[in-house]
Protein backbone atom coordinates (compact mmCIF):
# COMPACT_ATOMS: atom_id res chain seq x y z
CA UNK A 1 0.00 0.00 0.00
CA UNK A 2 1.27 3.49 -0.92
CA UNK A 3 1.99 5.55 2.24
CA UNK A 4 -0.25 8.58 2.63
CA UNK A 5 2.77 10.84 2.77
CA UNK A 6 3.45 10.17 -0.91
CA UNK A 7 -0.02 9.62 -2.29
CA UNK A 8 -0.46 13.17 -3.59
CA UNK A 9 -1.59 13.31 -7.23
CA UNK A 10 0.79 14.58 -9.91
CA UNK A 11 3.76 14.01 -7.59
CA UNK A 12 6.89 12.43 -9.13
CA UNK A 13 7.83 10.62 -5.93
CA UNK A 14 10.64 8.10 -5.42
CA UNK A 15 10.98 5.89 -2.33
CA UNK A 16 14.56 4.74 -1.91
CA UNK A 17 17.48 3.95 0.35
CA UNK A 18 20.78 5.70 -0.15
CA UNK A 19 21.62 3.36 -3.04
CA UNK A 20 18.46 1.63 -4.29
CA UNK A 21 15.08 2.74 -5.66
CA UNK A 22 12.26 0.77 -3.98
CA UNK A 23 9.11 2.38 -5.41
CA UNK A 24 8.07 5.18 -7.79
CA UNK A 25 4.77 6.89 -8.60
CA UNK A 26 3.32 7.11 -12.13
CA UNK A 27 4.58 10.69 -12.42
CA UNK A 28 8.13 9.46 -11.72
CA UNK A 29 7.79 6.83 -14.47
CA UNK A 30 6.90 9.66 -16.84
CA UNK A 31 9.68 11.91 -15.53
CA UNK A 32 12.33 9.25 -16.18
CA UNK A 33 10.63 8.24 -19.46
CA UNK A 34 10.51 4.51 -18.68
CA UNK A 35 7.90 1.85 -19.40
CA UNK A 36 7.24 0.55 -15.89
CA UNK A 37 8.10 0.68 -12.21
CA UNK A 38 10.06 -2.54 -12.58
CA UNK A 39 12.57 -0.83 -14.86
CA UNK A 40 13.38 1.66 -12.08
CA UNK A 41 13.24 -0.62 -9.04
CA UNK A 42 16.64 -1.83 -7.92
CA UNK A 43 18.49 0.92 -9.75
CA UNK A 44 20.14 3.87 -8.01
CA UNK A 45 19.17 7.53 -8.13
CA UNK A 46 22.85 8.11 -8.83
CA UNK A 47 22.29 6.58 -12.30
CA UNK A 48 20.00 9.48 -13.28
CA UNK A 49 21.59 12.46 -11.48
CA UNK A 50 24.30 14.65 -12.97
CA UNK A 51 27.69 13.83 -11.45
CA UNK A 52 28.19 17.43 -10.35
CA UNK A 53 24.94 17.32 -8.33
CA UNK A 54 25.10 13.89 -6.72
CA UNK A 55 27.52 14.69 -3.90
CA UNK A 56 25.24 17.42 -2.53
CA UNK A 57 22.17 15.19 -2.95
CA UNK A 58 23.88 12.24 -1.22
CA UNK A 59 24.85 14.56 1.65
CA UNK A 60 21.16 15.42 2.10
CA UNK A 61 20.26 11.72 2.11
CA UNK A 62 22.91 11.06 4.79
CA UNK A 63 21.57 13.88 6.97
CA UNK A 64 18.01 12.59 6.68
CA UNK A 65 19.08 9.02 7.52
CA UNK A 66 21.01 10.34 10.53
CA UNK A 67 17.87 12.09 11.78
CA UNK A 68 19.48 15.54 11.81
CA UNK A 69 16.70 17.07 9.67
CA UNK A 70 13.14 16.28 8.62
CA UNK A 71 13.24 17.56 5.03
CA UNK A 72 15.73 19.05 2.56
CA UNK A 73 15.42 20.61 -0.87
CA UNK A 74 17.82 20.90 -3.79
CA UNK A 75 17.88 21.78 -7.47
CA UNK A 76 19.56 19.12 -9.63
CA UNK A 77 19.83 18.00 -13.23
CA UNK A 78 18.56 14.52 -14.12
CA UNK A 79 18.87 12.53 -17.33
CA UNK A 80 16.01 10.21 -18.36
CA UNK A 81 16.27 6.85 -20.11
CA UNK A 82 16.47 8.51 -23.55
CA UNK A 83 19.38 10.76 -22.55
CA UNK A 84 17.28 13.93 -22.24
CA UNK A 85 18.39 16.17 -19.36
CA UNK A 86 16.17 18.49 -17.39
CA UNK A 87 16.34 20.52 -14.21
CA UNK A 88 14.19 19.46 -11.27
CA UNK A 89 13.65 20.66 -7.74
CA UNK A 90 13.84 17.83 -5.19
CA UNK A 91 12.25 17.70 -1.76
CA UNK A 92 13.50 14.75 0.33
CA UNK A 93 12.18 13.58 3.70
CA UNK A 94 12.09 10.37 5.80
CA UNK A 95 9.36 7.77 5.23
CA UNK A 96 8.38 4.32 6.51
CA UNK A 97 8.26 1.71 3.73
CA UNK A 98 7.52 -1.95 4.44
CA UNK A 99 8.23 -1.25 8.10
CA UNK A 100 11.72 0.11 7.38
CA UNK A 101 13.12 3.66 7.53
CA UNK A 102 13.78 5.00 4.04
CA UNK A 103 13.72 8.29 2.11
CA UNK A 104 11.06 9.75 -0.18
CA UNK A 105 12.11 12.31 -2.77
CA UNK A 106 9.57 14.50 -4.56
CA UNK A 107 10.79 15.76 -7.96
CA UNK A 108 9.27 18.92 -9.49
CA UNK A 109 10.06 19.66 -13.14
CA UNK A 110 11.03 23.35 -13.24
CA UNK A 111 11.60 23.38 -16.99
CA UNK A 112 7.86 23.46 -17.49
CA UNK A 113 5.64 26.43 -16.65
CA UNK A 114 5.21 26.41 -12.89
CA UNK A 115 2.34 28.12 -11.10
CA UNK A 116 1.90 28.43 -7.38
CA UNK A 117 -1.15 26.20 -7.42
CA UNK A 118 0.86 23.45 -9.09
CA UNK A 119 3.50 23.63 -6.39
CA UNK A 120 0.86 23.31 -3.69
CA UNK A 121 -0.54 20.28 -5.46
CA UNK A 122 2.87 18.64 -5.19
CA UNK A 123 2.60 18.33 -1.37
CA UNK A 124 4.77 21.36 -0.64
CA UNK A 125 2.13 22.51 1.79
CA UNK A 126 2.91 19.67 4.19
CA UNK A 127 6.68 20.02 3.98
CA UNK A 128 8.31 20.60 7.39
CA UNK A 129 10.81 23.06 5.87
CA UNK A 130 9.85 26.55 4.75
CA UNK A 131 8.97 26.97 1.08
CA UNK A 132 8.18 30.28 -0.58
CA UNK A 133 7.56 31.59 -4.09
CA UNK A 134 8.33 35.12 -5.23
CA UNK A 135 7.01 36.72 -8.42
CA UNK A 136 10.06 37.55 -10.55
CA UNK A 137 8.03 39.70 -12.99
CA UNK A 138 6.82 42.22 -10.42
CA UNK A 139 8.74 45.03 -8.75
CA UNK A 140 10.62 44.09 -5.57
CA UNK A 141 9.90 40.35 -6.01
CA UNK A 142 6.83 40.05 -3.73
CA UNK A 143 5.97 36.73 -2.12
CA UNK A 144 2.95 35.09 -3.69
CA UNK A 145 3.06 31.84 -1.70
CA UNK A 146 4.44 30.50 1.59
CA UNK A 147 3.76 27.07 3.06
CA UNK A 148 2.97 26.07 6.63
CA UNK A 149 6.64 25.34 7.25
CA UNK A 150 7.53 28.96 6.45
CA UNK A 151 4.81 30.22 8.80
CA UNK A 152 6.02 27.94 11.60
CA UNK A 153 9.69 28.87 11.22
CA UNK A 154 9.18 32.65 11.00
CA UNK A 155 6.14 33.14 13.23
CA UNK A 156 4.45 35.33 10.59
CA UNK A 157 1.01 34.52 9.19
CA UNK A 158 0.42 34.36 5.43
CA UNK A 159 -1.53 37.60 5.54
CA UNK A 160 1.49 39.36 7.05
CA UNK A 161 3.99 38.22 4.42
CA UNK A 162 2.23 37.83 1.06
CA UNK A 163 2.95 40.78 -1.20
CA UNK A 164 6.17 41.68 0.66
CA UNK A 165 9.81 41.09 -0.23
CA UNK A 166 11.38 38.42 1.97
CA UNK A 167 13.99 40.87 3.29
CA UNK A 168 11.71 41.61 6.26
CA UNK A 169 13.32 38.56 7.90
CA UNK A 170 16.66 40.38 8.07
CA UNK A 171 17.80 42.36 11.12
CA UNK A 172 20.60 44.51 12.49
CA UNK A 173 22.95 41.56 12.95
CA UNK A 174 22.36 40.01 9.54
CA UNK A 175 25.75 40.07 7.86
CA UNK A 176 25.92 41.93 4.54
CA UNK A 177 27.98 39.25 2.74
CA UNK A 178 25.22 36.61 2.32
CA UNK A 179 22.69 39.35 1.49
CA UNK A 180 24.96 40.63 -1.29
CA UNK A 181 25.35 37.07 -2.58
CA UNK A 182 21.55 36.68 -2.76
CA UNK A 183 21.11 39.97 -4.63
CA UNK A 184 23.83 39.07 -7.12
CA UNK A 185 22.28 35.65 -7.83
CA UNK A 186 18.80 37.15 -8.35
CA UNK A 187 20.22 39.84 -10.63
CA UNK A 188 21.99 37.18 -12.70
CA UNK A 189 19.00 34.81 -12.52
CA UNK A 190 21.11 32.09 -10.86
CA UNK A 191 20.55 29.58 -8.07
CA UNK A 192 22.15 30.35 -4.71
CA UNK A 193 22.42 28.89 -1.20
CA UNK A 194 23.51 30.94 1.82
CA UNK A 195 23.41 30.73 5.61
CA UNK A 196 22.38 33.94 7.36
CA UNK A 197 20.87 35.33 10.53
CA UNK A 198 17.12 35.92 10.16
CA UNK A 199 14.58 37.09 12.74
CA UNK A 200 11.15 35.75 13.65
CA UNK A 201 8.13 37.93 14.28
CA UNK A 202 8.85 37.87 18.03
CA UNK A 203 12.36 39.21 17.41
CA UNK A 204 14.22 35.99 18.16
CA UNK A 205 17.11 35.15 15.87
CA UNK A 206 17.40 31.91 13.91
CA UNK A 207 19.98 30.67 11.45
CA UNK A 208 18.40 30.22 8.03
CA UNK A 209 19.91 28.05 5.30
CA UNK A 210 18.24 29.72 2.35
CA UNK A 211 18.27 28.19 -1.13
CA UNK A 212 16.81 30.14 -4.06
CA UNK A 213 16.09 28.64 -7.46
CA UNK A 214 14.86 30.57 -10.54
CA UNK A 215 11.86 29.04 -12.35
CA UNK A 216 11.58 29.65 -16.10
CA UNK A 217 8.75 29.65 -18.62
CA UNK A 218 8.70 27.74 -21.90
CA UNK A 219 10.28 30.79 -23.51
CA UNK A 220 13.17 30.72 -21.04
CA UNK A 221 12.11 33.78 -19.05
CA UNK A 222 12.43 33.69 -15.27
CA UNK A 223 8.89 33.92 -13.90
CA UNK A 224 9.37 32.99 -10.24
CA UNK A 225 11.97 32.38 -7.58
CA UNK A 226 11.45 29.25 -5.49
CA UNK A 227 12.91 29.50 -1.97
CA UNK A 228 13.70 26.89 0.67
CA UNK A 229 14.11 28.05 4.29
CA UNK A 230 15.70 25.56 6.71
CA UNK A 231 16.13 26.47 10.38
CA UNK A 232 19.68 25.33 11.17
CA UNK A 233 19.96 27.09 14.54
CA UNK A 234 20.57 23.82 16.37
CA UNK A 235 23.33 22.93 13.93
CA UNK A 236 24.91 26.39 14.29
CA UNK A 237 24.74 26.13 18.08
CA UNK A 238 26.46 22.76 17.85
CA UNK A 239 29.15 24.18 15.56
CA UNK A 240 29.73 27.10 17.93
CA UNK A 241 29.87 24.80 20.95
CA UNK A 242 32.25 22.51 19.08
CA UNK A 243 34.50 25.46 18.20
CA UNK A 244 34.47 26.57 21.85
CA UNK A 245 35.25 23.02 22.97
CA UNK A 246 38.16 22.73 20.55
CA UNK A 247 39.54 26.09 21.68
CA UNK A 248 39.37 25.00 25.32
CA UNK A 249 40.73 21.52 24.54
CA UNK A 250 43.70 23.02 22.73
CA UNK A 251 44.46 25.16 25.78
CA UNK A 252 44.72 22.08 28.00
CA UNK A 253 48.28 20.90 28.66
CA UNK A 254 47.21 17.25 28.46
CA UNK A 255 46.69 14.98 25.48
CA UNK A 256 43.00 14.56 24.71
CA UNK A 257 41.41 12.37 22.08
CA UNK A 258 37.85 11.22 21.40
CA UNK A 259 36.84 7.95 19.77
CA UNK A 260 33.52 6.61 18.58
CA UNK A 261 31.85 3.66 20.27
CA UNK A 262 34.07 1.12 18.49
CA UNK A 263 37.31 2.95 19.24
CA UNK A 264 38.00 4.91 16.04
CA UNK A 265 39.63 8.28 16.75
CA UNK A 266 37.43 11.23 15.75
CA UNK A 267 39.22 14.13 17.44
CA UNK A 268 42.62 14.97 18.94
CA UNK A 269 43.76 18.21 20.52
CA UNK A 270 46.97 20.11 19.81
CA UNK A 271 48.75 18.68 22.85
CA UNK A 272 48.10 15.16 21.54
CA UNK A 273 49.88 16.08 18.31
CA UNK A 274 52.81 17.60 20.20
CA UNK A 275 53.14 14.69 22.62
CA UNK A 276 52.80 11.81 20.16
CA UNK A 277 54.38 13.34 17.07
CA UNK A 278 51.33 12.34 14.99
CA UNK A 279 49.24 14.96 13.20
CA UNK A 280 45.46 14.85 13.45
CA UNK A 281 45.22 13.74 9.80
CA UNK A 282 47.46 10.75 10.54
CA UNK A 283 45.36 9.39 13.41
CA UNK A 284 41.74 10.26 12.55
CA UNK A 285 39.97 7.01 11.71
CA UNK A 286 42.73 4.98 13.40
CA UNK A 287 42.43 3.33 16.82
CA UNK A 288 44.56 4.17 19.88
CA UNK A 289 46.59 1.04 19.09
CA UNK A 290 48.72 3.38 16.99
CA UNK A 291 50.30 4.41 20.32
CA UNK A 292 50.83 0.85 21.55
CA UNK A 293 54.36 0.27 22.83
CA UNK A 294 54.22 -3.39 23.79
CA UNK A 295 54.85 -2.57 27.45
CA UNK A 296 51.31 -3.72 28.34
CA UNK A 297 50.05 -7.18 27.41
CA UNK A 298 46.76 -8.05 25.71
CA UNK A 299 45.14 -8.88 29.05
CA UNK A 300 45.69 -5.27 30.11
CA UNK A 301 43.89 -3.92 27.04
CA UNK A 302 41.12 -6.51 27.38
CA UNK A 303 40.46 -5.30 30.92
CA UNK A 304 40.50 -1.69 29.71
CA UNK A 305 37.95 -2.39 26.97
CA UNK A 306 35.65 -4.41 29.23
CA UNK A 307 35.72 -1.60 31.80
CA UNK A 308 34.83 1.29 29.48
CA UNK A 309 32.25 -0.64 27.43
CA UNK A 310 30.51 -1.41 30.73
CA UNK A 311 30.14 2.35 31.17
CA UNK A 312 32.80 2.67 33.86
CA UNK A 313 35.70 5.13 34.02
CA UNK A 314 39.17 3.66 33.42
CA UNK A 315 42.32 5.00 35.08
CA UNK A 316 45.85 3.62 34.77
CA UNK A 317 49.49 4.52 34.26
CA UNK A 318 50.69 3.14 30.92
CA UNK A 319 53.64 3.34 28.55
CA UNK A 320 52.90 4.57 25.03
CA UNK A 321 55.12 5.01 21.98
CA UNK A 322 55.54 8.22 19.98
CA UNK A 323 55.69 8.30 16.19
CA UNK A 324 59.49 8.49 16.51
CA UNK A 325 59.55 5.19 18.41
CA UNK A 326 60.38 6.89 21.70
CA UNK A 327 58.49 5.55 24.69
CA UNK A 328 56.75 7.77 27.22
CA UNK A 329 54.65 7.26 30.34
CA UNK A 330 51.16 8.72 30.86
CA UNK A 331 48.49 8.73 33.50
CA UNK A 332 45.43 7.80 31.45
CA UNK A 333 41.75 8.40 32.17
CA UNK A 334 39.01 7.22 29.79
CA UNK A 335 35.41 8.36 30.28
CA UNK A 336 32.45 6.82 28.35
CA UNK A 337 29.93 9.27 26.85
CA UNK A 338 26.28 8.15 26.65
CA UNK A 339 23.25 9.53 24.81
CA UNK A 340 19.73 10.11 26.14
CA UNK A 341 18.94 6.40 25.86
CA UNK A 342 21.99 5.36 27.86
CA UNK A 343 23.84 4.01 24.83
CA UNK A 344 27.60 4.67 24.69
CA UNK A 345 28.38 6.90 21.73
CA UNK A 346 31.97 8.00 22.39
CA UNK A 347 34.96 7.63 24.68
CA UNK A 348 37.01 10.60 25.89
CA UNK A 349 40.62 9.84 26.80
CA UNK A 350 42.78 12.28 28.75
CA UNK A 351 46.48 11.49 29.10
CA UNK A 352 48.96 13.34 31.28
CA UNK A 353 52.57 12.81 30.23
CA UNK A 354 54.38 11.90 33.45
CA UNK A 355 57.51 10.51 31.81
CA UNK A 356 59.77 13.06 33.47
CA UNK A 357 58.14 12.64 36.86
CA UNK A 358 58.15 8.83 36.81
CA UNK A 359 61.66 8.68 35.44
CA UNK A 360 63.07 11.14 37.97
CA UNK A 361 61.33 9.43 40.87
CA UNK A 362 62.72 6.07 39.80
CA UNK A 363 66.25 7.45 39.45
CA UNK A 364 66.20 9.13 42.85
CA UNK A 365 64.65 6.17 44.65
CA UNK A 366 67.04 3.63 43.22
CA UNK A 367 70.05 5.88 43.70
CA UNK A 368 69.16 6.34 47.34
CA UNK A 369 68.78 2.62 47.99
CA UNK A 370 71.81 1.49 46.00
CA UNK A 371 74.11 4.09 47.51
CA UNK A 372 72.92 3.40 51.04
CA UNK A 373 73.46 -0.31 50.58
CA UNK A 374 76.86 -0.10 48.89
CA UNK A 375 78.29 2.67 51.03
CA UNK A 376 77.16 0.93 54.19
CA UNK A 377 78.79 -2.34 53.16
CA UNK A 378 82.01 -0.63 52.14
CA UNK A 379 82.25 1.35 55.35
CA UNK A 380 81.63 -1.77 57.40
CA UNK A 381 84.42 -3.55 55.58
CA UNK A 382 86.82 -0.66 56.12
CA UNK A 383 86.02 -0.55 59.81
CA UNK A 384 86.42 -4.28 60.23
CA UNK A 385 89.76 -4.48 58.49
CA UNK A 386 90.98 -1.36 60.25
CA UNK A 387 90.34 -3.04 63.57
CA UNK A 388 92.28 -6.09 62.43
CA UNK A 389 95.14 -3.89 61.31
CA UNK A 390 95.23 -2.12 64.64
CA UNK A 391 95.33 -5.38 66.56
CA UNK A 392 97.95 -7.02 64.34
CA UNK A 393 100.23 -4.16 63.39
CA UNK A 394 103.32 -6.42 63.54
CA UNK A 395 101.68 -9.27 61.64
CA UNK A 396 103.23 -10.27 58.28
CA UNK A 397 99.78 -10.08 56.65
CA UNK A 398 99.45 -6.37 57.39
CA UNK A 399 100.22 -5.53 53.79
CA UNK A 400 97.45 -7.74 52.50
CA UNK A 401 94.96 -6.27 54.95
CA UNK A 402 96.02 -2.81 53.95
CA UNK A 403 95.43 -3.67 50.32
CA UNK A 404 91.88 -4.72 51.14
CA UNK A 405 91.30 -1.46 52.96
CA UNK A 406 92.61 0.46 50.00
CA UNK A 407 90.42 -1.51 47.64
CA UNK A 408 87.30 -0.76 49.64
CA UNK A 409 88.22 2.88 49.86
CA UNK A 410 88.59 2.91 46.11
CA UNK A 411 85.13 1.38 45.79
CA UNK A 412 83.75 4.18 47.89
CA UNK A 413 85.46 6.71 45.69
CA UNK A 414 84.09 5.07 42.55
CA UNK A 415 80.54 5.00 43.90
CA UNK A 416 80.80 8.63 44.89
CA UNK A 417 82.02 9.54 41.41
CA UNK A 418 79.25 7.52 39.77
CA UNK A 419 76.63 9.28 41.88
CA UNK A 420 78.05 12.60 40.75
CA UNK A 421 77.94 11.45 37.12
CA UNK A 422 74.28 10.48 37.47
CA UNK A 423 73.32 13.74 39.11
CA UNK A 424 75.04 15.67 36.35
CA UNK A 425 73.55 13.46 33.65
CA UNK A 426 69.95 14.04 34.70
CA UNK A 427 70.46 17.66 35.65
CA UNK A 428 71.58 18.46 32.11
CA UNK A 429 69.82 15.73 30.11
CA UNK A 430 67.76 18.26 28.11
CA UNK A 431 70.88 20.20 27.12
CA UNK A 432 72.36 17.32 25.12
CA UNK A 433 72.40 17.80 21.36
CA UNK A 434 72.04 15.45 18.42
CA UNK A 435 74.88 13.08 17.65
CA UNK A 436 76.06 11.56 14.39
CA UNK A 437 76.10 7.77 14.42
CA UNK A 438 79.69 7.85 13.19
CA UNK A 439 80.76 9.31 16.54
CA UNK A 440 80.33 5.83 18.04
CA UNK A 441 83.69 4.94 16.47
CA UNK A 442 85.36 7.47 18.76
CA UNK A 443 83.56 6.12 21.83
CA UNK A 444 84.85 2.61 21.15
CA UNK A 445 88.37 3.85 20.42
CA UNK A 446 88.50 5.59 23.81
CA UNK A 447 87.68 2.29 25.50
CA UNK A 448 90.41 0.52 23.51
CA UNK A 449 92.92 3.03 24.85
CA UNK A 450 91.56 2.69 28.38
CA UNK A 451 91.68 -1.13 28.26
CA UNK A 452 94.67 -2.23 26.15
CA UNK A 453 94.40 -5.67 27.76
CA UNK A 454 91.13 -6.30 25.88
CA UNK A 455 90.29 -6.92 22.23
CA UNK A 456 87.38 -4.63 21.30
CA UNK A 457 86.10 -5.06 17.71
CA UNK A 458 83.65 -2.69 15.97
CA UNK A 459 81.39 -3.29 12.96
CA UNK A 460 79.50 -0.23 11.63
CA UNK A 461 76.64 -1.00 9.20
CA UNK A 462 74.83 2.35 9.36
CA UNK A 463 75.49 5.59 7.46
CA UNK A 464 77.74 7.87 9.52
CA UNK A 465 75.47 10.91 9.03
CA UNK A 466 72.37 9.39 10.65
CA UNK A 467 71.49 11.33 13.79
CA UNK A 468 70.51 10.38 17.34
CA UNK A 469 68.51 12.92 19.36
CA UNK A 470 70.25 13.72 22.67
CA UNK A 471 72.89 11.31 21.39
CA UNK A 472 75.66 12.38 23.73
CA UNK A 473 73.90 10.30 26.40
CA UNK A 474 74.74 7.25 24.30
CA UNK A 475 78.43 7.43 25.20
CA UNK A 476 77.61 6.71 28.84
CA UNK A 477 75.63 3.60 27.87
CA UNK A 478 78.39 2.33 25.57
CA UNK A 479 81.15 3.07 28.10
CA UNK A 480 79.28 1.26 30.87
CA UNK A 481 78.60 -1.81 28.72
CA UNK A 482 82.23 -2.08 27.56
CA UNK A 483 83.55 -1.41 31.06
CA UNK A 484 81.31 -4.12 32.46
CA UNK A 485 82.37 -6.61 29.78
CA UNK A 486 86.10 -6.03 30.30
CA UNK A 487 86.32 -5.60 34.08
CA UNK A 488 84.15 -8.62 34.90
CA UNK A 489 85.74 -10.92 32.33
CA UNK A 490 87.51 -14.05 33.57
CA UNK A 491 89.85 -14.18 30.53
CA UNK A 492 93.38 -12.83 30.41
CA UNK A 493 92.48 -11.05 27.17
CA UNK A 494 88.75 -10.29 27.15
CA UNK A 495 87.09 -10.14 23.73
CA UNK A 496 84.19 -7.73 23.09
CA UNK A 497 82.41 -7.25 19.72
CA UNK A 498 80.35 -4.10 19.04
CA UNK A 499 77.94 -4.25 16.06
CA UNK A 500 75.92 -1.20 14.95
CA UNK A 501 73.01 -1.77 12.53
CA UNK A 502 69.70 -0.17 11.53
CA UNK A 503 66.43 -2.04 12.07
CA UNK A 504 64.77 -3.08 8.82
CA UNK A 505 61.21 -2.11 9.80
CA UNK A 506 61.73 1.28 11.48
CA UNK A 507 64.17 4.14 11.95
CA UNK A 508 65.81 2.58 14.99
CA UNK A 509 69.48 2.00 15.72
CA UNK A 510 70.57 -1.40 17.09
CA UNK A 511 73.83 -1.60 19.04
CA UNK A 512 74.95 -5.10 20.07
CA UNK A 513 77.76 -5.46 22.61
CA UNK A 514 78.79 -9.12 22.91
CA UNK A 515 81.41 -10.44 25.35
CA UNK A 516 82.89 -13.82 26.26
CA UNK A 517 82.73 -13.39 30.04
CA UNK A 518 80.60 -14.93 32.78
CA UNK A 519 77.52 -12.85 31.88
CA UNK A 520 75.18 -10.75 34.01
CA UNK A 521 73.47 -12.63 36.86
CA UNK A 522 69.68 -12.92 36.57
CA UNK A 523 69.23 -11.30 39.97
CA UNK A 524 71.12 -8.20 38.83
CA UNK A 525 69.15 -7.98 35.58
CA UNK A 526 65.74 -8.60 37.17
CA UNK A 527 66.27 -5.72 39.60
CA UNK A 528 66.68 -3.36 36.63
CA UNK A 529 63.42 -4.34 35.00
CA UNK A 530 61.44 -4.45 38.24
CA UNK A 531 62.33 -0.76 38.48
CA UNK A 532 63.00 -0.81 42.21
CA UNK A 533 65.32 -2.17 44.87
CA UNK A 534 63.90 -4.28 47.69
CA UNK A 535 65.20 -5.83 50.89
CA UNK A 536 65.64 -9.16 49.10
CA UNK A 537 66.85 -7.93 45.72
CA UNK A 538 69.78 -5.55 45.52
CA UNK A 539 71.93 -4.54 42.58
CA UNK A 540 75.54 -4.59 43.80
CA UNK A 541 76.56 -1.79 41.41
CA UNK A 542 75.10 1.05 39.43
CA UNK A 543 76.66 0.30 36.03
CA UNK A 544 73.55 -1.54 34.82
CA UNK A 545 71.35 1.27 36.08
CA UNK A 546 73.47 3.77 34.15
CA UNK A 547 72.99 1.74 30.97
CA UNK A 548 69.24 1.40 31.54
CA UNK A 549 68.67 5.04 32.47
CA UNK A 550 70.61 6.51 29.54
CA UNK A 551 68.95 4.27 26.95
CA UNK A 552 65.52 5.01 28.46
CA UNK A 553 66.31 8.73 28.34
CA UNK A 554 66.99 8.29 24.62
CA UNK A 555 63.51 6.78 24.18
CA UNK A 556 64.95 3.33 23.59
CA UNK A 557 64.99 -0.15 25.09
CA UNK A 558 67.69 -2.53 26.32
CA UNK A 559 67.80 -6.33 25.98
CA UNK A 560 70.04 -9.12 27.27
CA UNK A 561 70.71 -12.47 25.60
CA UNK A 562 73.27 -15.27 25.75
CA UNK A 563 76.34 -15.19 23.53
CA UNK A 564 77.63 -18.31 21.80
CA UNK A 565 79.43 -20.33 22.98
CA UNK A 566 79.74 -18.25 26.15
CA UNK A 567 79.12 -14.77 27.39
CA UNK A 568 76.45 -12.10 27.22
CA UNK A 569 74.98 -9.85 24.50
CA UNK A 570 73.57 -6.45 25.46
CA UNK A 571 71.42 -4.85 22.73
CA UNK A 572 70.34 -1.22 22.67
CA UNK A 573 67.40 -0.12 20.45
CA UNK A 574 67.16 3.66 20.09
CA UNK A 575 65.25 5.96 17.67
CA UNK A 576 67.13 7.55 14.79
CA UNK A 577 66.58 11.06 13.49
CA UNK A 578 66.44 12.15 9.83
CA UNK A 579 69.56 11.89 7.74
CA UNK A 580 70.88 14.90 5.84
CA UNK A 581 70.03 13.21 2.56
CA UNK A 582 66.39 12.76 3.60
CA UNK A 583 66.17 16.38 4.75
CA UNK A 584 67.27 17.56 1.30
Amino acid sequence: MLPSAISAPNGAVIVHSNDEILHVTDAAISLFNTDSRESLRGTSIRDYVATSDYEALADQFNRIEAGSTSALGLTITITDSTGYSREVVTLSSPVKWDGQDHIQTLCIDVDSKLAASELVTNTMETSPIGISIADAQRDDLPLIYVNDGFVEITGYSREEVLGRNCRFLQGDNTRPEPVAKIRSAIKNEEAVTVELRNYRKDGSMFWNRLSIQPVTSDEGDVTHFLGYQEDISAQKTYEQEQALFEMQADAVEKSLFITDAVGRIEYVNTQFEQTTGYSADEVLGQTPRILKSGAQDEAFYQELWETITAGEVWEATITNERKSGERYTVEQKIVPVVDDTGEITHFVSIEDDVTEQAFTEEVLAVMSRVLRHNVRNSVNAIQGYAELLEEKMEDPNDRAVLQVIQSQAKNLETISQRSQDIRELFRRRHEHHTLKVGTIVGFVEQQRVRHPEAQIDLSMEVADDREIQNGSLLQIAIDEALENAVVHSDHERPHVAVTVTEAATADRLCIEIADDGPGIPDQEWDVIFDGQETQLAHGTGIGLWMMYWTITALGGTIERSDNEPRGCVITYHIPLGTSNEEEV
